[in-house]
């Protein structure tokens, strides 16, 4: 793998209607999550946030741990909730069987992923660059993929 491109990086408040389930390592729904949310968009697409051209602004694989205060994943980062989602409005209400997560502004580590790379990516992030940069993971990562032109960026904080 190319050496990565790591950039920090601070983002407000992200607020996010999707699909939520837990995720374990005995069943990691990650996927069963995006095909629901795919499947159904047409149900939150007018929620979604727009740029000025009237693209929308991103989706997004939003983590929290399992009391839901944005921390990393346990037991070895397989254990947590996941939402499959599109960014809205901070004011949107998410319609029935729809959930809305808040992300808090936060300060991330950031770095464009590949869909065939994101473990290896996850990884080499988690065990080497974050420590020699003298940095700890002390949130939930998350995944943003701006539909403008497909590139998927992995959030650590």
């Amino acid at each position: 793998m190319n050496s990565l491109n790591i950039k920090f990086y601070s983002l407000d408040e992200v607020a996010i209607i999707g699909k939520e389930g837990f995720c374990t390592k005995e069943c990691n729904i990650v996927g069963e999550l995006w095909k629901n949310a795919n499947s159904n968009f047409s149900e939150v697409l007018e929620l979604g946030k727009k740029d000025k051209d009237g693209n929308y602004v991103g989706f997004w694989g939003a983590m929290s741990n399992e009391s839901m205060s944005f921390l990393p994943w346990s037991d070895g980062f397989s254990r947590g909730y996941y939402l499959a989602g599109i960014e809205t409005n901070i004011d949107a209400v998410a319609p029935n069987g729809w959930k809305k997560w808040i992300l808090p502004r936060r300060h991330y580590l950031v770095c464009e992923v590949e869909l065939d790379s994101y473990m290896e990516v996850f990884n080499k992030v988690i065990k080497y660059e974050l420590p020699s940069r003298n940095l700890k993971l002390s949130g939930a990562v998350c995944d943003f993929t701006d539909p403008n032109n497909g590139k998927t960026i992995y959030f650590f904080q």
